[in-house]
């Protein structure tokens, strides 16, 4: 094994092209990303339901009555496959009666929901190893934490504006469904690249320049274009089985799954963009 392991190690070291995963395999392992991906599967999970509170509520008030209300609702249940249904039936706006207790209530919410824009910046800030003394205070994190949530509102928006492409396109293409499919995954892999370029660039160290992030973009957009595609398989097989052990409950670990898959792809993408901007490849195989 030890003498394998050396030739795999010679080999990786004269080709680029598995220099840089392992390179990004090892980073992810020596910051114990694991970890991180764990707490911000746990911030994640408490603040999902604050969000979409927070989102039927403010979508109520602005824009009652029209399409685009029930459009972005959708869209954003639409980001948990299968068990989004499960979350719109327990999904209520704050009630209205009272204006000062309604936006009160609402600044509330939002206060709480920053659990997972805190976690994402302490995952971001040890992924890219910056010292305590640069770390934000409170009100640094609250400001990108208010534009992360700004940047998921804008993805919101796009994606709801997709929502018509699937219609067009098979109309356009006499109702091929294998090329509507296709530009159906080409819209949504260009709207994750915007939300992960904006994210990823408001974690990273200032001064990172566009090129240094654009890997790490393509990799998180990719990577949970695909993860969406497949979502009826993996939260399917998954909840199969759970459903049958924990009953209601199932939702809930299915829940906990999928958050933790998109925390595990952004925690990658962002040991991408390092390993990019600090040239940190090749790496020996003796140390992993």
């Amino acid at each position: 094994m030890k003498r394998w392991l050396e030739r795999f190690d010679t080999y990786q070291h004269a080709h680029v092209w598995l220099a840089f995963p392992v390179a990004v395999v090892q980073r992810y392992r020596e910051n114990l990303d694991t970890r991180l991906a764990a707490l911000v599967t746990f911030y994640g999970f408490l603040s999902v339901f604050p969000l979409l509170l927070l989102l039927v509520t403010i979508a109520g008030l602005f824009l009652q009555g029209t399409n685009l209300n029930h459009a972005l609702v959708n869209s954003a249940l639409a980001q948990f496959p299968i068990i989004g249904g499960t979350l719109k039936q327990n999904l209520h706006a704050i009630a209205r009666g009272n204006v000062a207790a309604g936006y009160i209530s609402i600044f509330g919410i939002l206060a709480g929901a920053f659990g997972v824009t805190n976690a994402l910046q302490m995952a971001a800030f040890t992924v890219w190893r910056r010292p305590l003394e640069q770390w934000p205070g409170l009100v640094e994190r609250l400001r990108i934490g208010l534009k992360i949530f700004t940047t998921l509102g804008l993805v919101l928006l796009l994606s709801s504006a997709a929502t018509g492409v699937s219609t067009f396109s098979n109309s356009f293409f006499g109702g091929e469904p294998i090329i509507g499919r296709a530009v159906v995954l080409v819209v949504a892999f260009l709207i994750n690249a915007v939300g992960y370029l904006a994210v990823l660039r408001f974690l990273a160290p200032r001064g990172t320049g566009l090129r240094n992030l654009l890997p790490g973009t393509v990799v998180g957009a990719l990577g949970w274009t695909i993860l969406s595609a497949l979502s009826g398989y993996l939260l399917g097989h998954k909840l199969q089985h759970a459903s049958q052990i924990y009953g209601f409950f199932a939702v809930v670990l299915g829940l906990v799954f999928w958050i933790n898959l998109g925390a595990h792809l952004f925690l990658v993408a962002s040991e991408t963009n390092v390993v990019v901007a600090e040239r940190a490849w090749p790496v020996t195989l003796r140390r992993l």
